[in-house]
Order: C-alpha cells, then structure tokens, then sequence
C-alpha cells in the first residue's frame, strides 16, 4: 500500500477545523501538530477571515519598495525599448536623459532588469570565434631591446572631465619604462603614431608582447589587427599573451600599480599636465628607483638603445620559391582561381602565400604565420561562399572526400 501525500495545505485545512469544532484544546492540537501557539492562532484566525483560501501560503514580498523604480518612468523604459527594439540599456538610459529630459534615470543594470522582467531581452551565450586561438610558450628577455612589452593600463578621468587612457611600454631585460603616454583613447592610428615615436627614439625590437585586446589584437584571423601587421612588416615579431592570464606580463601589470598609486592619484587638470607628470614619475622610476628583479639596480643602468632602426617604408616579405605570392585588396579579400576570400581589413593590402599542396590542399600563409587553409563552397553544406579554415581544421583532401562519398 504507498503512503498517502500530504500537503501543507491541507494539513492548514484540518488544523482550521479541528480547532474551530472546539473539540480539541488549541494547546493540544499545536503540539499534534507541531507548531507554535503562536502559528496556530494565525491559521485559525486566517481561516475565520476568508475560509479555505485565506490559509494559502502567501507572499513574502514587500508590500513597499522606497526604492522601486515608478511605474511612470517604467511604462516609458518599455515604450521605448518597443520603438527601439534593437536598444540596449545604455541607449535607453541615454534617451531618458537626452530626448525626455529625467533627472536622476535608472541606472543600467535597472533598465536592464525591466527588460527582462517583461521579457523584452533574454541572456544570450557568447558564441566562441570562429578562429580559436592556441598562444606558444613565452620568449625570456635575454638582453636589451629583445622583448618589449606593451599595454593600455586601465583609463580614469581628468580633473577637466575627459579621459586618460595611459599607454606604457617596458624593456623586459632591463624593466626600463620606455613609454608612459597620456592618449585619450586606445585607437589603433594614434596608438600607431606613438609607437612610431617611441622606436625612432630607441629603436625596434625584436619581439613585442602584448595582449589580445584592441588595437593589438582581434578576433579574426591568427588574432592580429592592423598594428600588429605593422609591426610584422618592420620585421618585429609579435608575441601574445594567453587570453585572461595578466601574469604572462606580470612585470608590465607591476609596473601599473607603480604608476596608479604614484601618477595618478589624484588625476591632473588636463592631458598634458598628466604627461608632464608621467614623465617625471618615468625618470624617477628609470634613473632613481632601485628594481628589484635586477639587484637593486635602476633600469637606466642596464638599458641601452636599439642599433635596429624604424623603417620608413615596410620590409618586403620573401615567401619560398615554391609559394604562389598575391596581395590582397585595399578591404582585405583574396581572389583565387575565381573564388572570394575574405581575410580581414588587418590585412588588406599585404603580400600573402599560398601554398598548394599535393593533396589538393592549400595553405595561406603571412610572413611566418600560418593563416588557414582556403575551402571552397561545399554543395552538402549551407555555407554560401568560399571561407578559411583555421590552421587546426585542416580540411580533407581529395582523394578522402571521394572515399567518404
């Protein structure tokens, strides 16, 4: 015989009845039951007020909020999510300020919860790109100018109101800084400029580490972007660090909190005030401060200039005889044998290799790097047009395909 199931609910039921009949003493019936008198009062004077429904078990919550956000102010979040169906939060709070004048709008994270509280959003997985990245070991620092490191620290606001977005640079070797620049945005054309500054100051180096942030990297092909390419084309090789592991350029993130507790706090009136302070600090840290990591030294004794210079002009790249060499066009498309593929606007205008294996397999190549494998368009598959393959998904060859058919 299975035991019989027995709600809460009618449990409240039974104890309501018993305890309106009288048959039973309140105290008798609360230890039966196991609950306070306390609780049984409540049931039984819940049950007088609205019989059966009135012992449901209601909610715990608040009846006020002080805090809530109006309904007002609710009702036109929603209107405009509705005319704006692609807007997120940050648009919306922008258009409450803006378009409809409120003082004090909701903050983001606010909005963001009315959405999706009246399932106007929903969270969304990022999907992982298309061209996984596998980073190599690390290159020790072995002697001056062999391995720079290169980052954005984290940006802060002026006394004037704009931001500081400060760009470093460190020889690795030595732990000289050799830039601290007060830019005011991470953009790749003046993050361009700087560096072209900086090197035909001290030279080029063999190797930059840098992260896979912009403008360093991307998400695209091998995850170089337009300045990684050119540093490719001075005949520097580029060297990135795991994605979400900081301590593969520990030294540089060091060196920030330096900077942060010691030029930054509190922020200058503009820009330039803040460089003028950025260049201070970057004396005393080269010429005064004693390093740890190279005996107590300052960094200025160690560290010397490049004999490499910066070239006005990119460096040709040489592919083997046997690779069939073709530049790709001002946006990055490569033409072959009647077929698009679309690279990247990283690439544009630069010499690739291509080379064709026996197999019926060919192979894109950038200078050292191994870019993918070219695929043409596949009638059982629903992809549209000729793609790259990433250098880990190597495509079949002919003779495999037939024998799968």
């Amino acid at each position: 015989m299975p035991w019989k199931e027995v709600s809460p609910m009618e449990e409240r039921v039974k104890f309501a009845v018993l305890a309106e009949s009288g048959r039973m003493s309140m105290s008798e019936l609360c230890v039966d039951y196991g609950i306070s008198r306390k609780t049984g009062y409540k049931w039984l004077g819940r049950y007088r007020e609205g019989g059966v429904s009135g012992v449901r078990e209601l909610s715990r919550r608040p009846r006020h909020c002080p805090h809530r956000t109006q309904e007002s102010i609710e009702r036109l979040i929603i209107q405009e999510r509705r005319r704006h169906r692609t807007w997120g939060p940050k648009k919306l709070q922008w258009i409450l300020q803006c378009a409809h004048g409120l003082e004090g709008a909701p903050a983001i994270s606010t909005i963001a919860q009315i959405l999706k509280r009246h399932g106007l959003i929903r969270k969304r997985r990022r999907k992982p790109g298309l061209y996984p990245l596998k980073r190599g070991e690390l290159t020790a620092a072995e002697h001056p100018n062999h391995v720079w490191a290169a980052d954005f620290k984290g940006w802060f606001v002026l006394k004037n109101g704009l931001r500081c977005d400060p760009l470093t640079s460190t020889d690795l070797y030595s732990r000289y800084v050799l830039c601290c620049r007060a830019m005011g945005n991470q953009q790749q054309i003046p993050t361009r400029r700087a560096f072209q500054a900086l090197m035909r100051h001290y030279g080029c180096p063999e190797i930059i580490r840098v992260d896979n942030g912009a403008p360093f990297g991307s998400m695209r092909i091998a995850g170089l972007s337009r300045l990684s390419v050119w540093w490719i084309l001075q005949g520097i090789q580029v060297e990135y660090t795991r994605a979400g592991k900081p301590q593969d350029n520990g030294s540089q993130e060091r060196m920030h909190r330096t900077l942060k507790a010691e030029a930054t706090d509190p922020p200058s009136a503009n820009h330039r005030a803040q460089h003028r302070r950025f260049e201070r600090w970057r004396y005393e840290f080269n010429h005064l401060r004693p390093h740890e990591a190279i005996g107590m030294q300052p960094p200025a004794q160690l560290y010397q200039r490049s004999n490499r210079r910066l070239n006005d002009h990119d460096i040709r790249l040489r592919y083997p005889k046997h690779y069939r060499v073709k530049r790709l066009s001002p946006n990055g498309v490569l033409l072959h044998q009647g077929r698009t593929y679309y690279v990247g606007e990283a690439l544009a205008g630069v010499p690739v290799g291509l080379y064709h294996d026996p197999s019926g397999i060919t192979e894109l190549h950038f200078a050292n790097i191994h870019l993918g494998y070219l695929v043409g368009p596949n009638k059982r598959s629903h992809r549209p047009d000729a793609h790259i393959a990433p250098p880990d998904r190597k495509p079949l060859a002919k003779s495999q395909r037939k024998s799968e058919l």
